[in-house]
């Protein structure tokens, strides 16, 4: 599981891709070659079971209000 995964970043004409990941006050940038950053990008964007599994998505305010860690 990959948590902390607040995005991806790529820059036209290169070969590799970025997943940005949050670890305390820090933003790691992992280089992903670009067929791969593709096939994460999509999971991360797709409300899918495989996508669900894979990436932890960060919590909400409602969230931590209600106690719910």
């Amino acid at each position: 599981m990959i948590k902390g995964c607040v995005g991806f970043s790529y820059v036209s004409g290169h070969l590799c891709g970025s997943m940005l990941l949050v670890r305390g006050k820090r933003v790691v940038e992992v280089r992903l070659p670009y067929p791969i950053y593709v096939i994460m990008a999509r999971l991360w964007n797709r409300k899918n079971f495989l996508g669900k599994i894979l990436f932890k998505k960060a919590i909400t305010w409602n969230e931590i209000r209600a106690g719910r860690l």
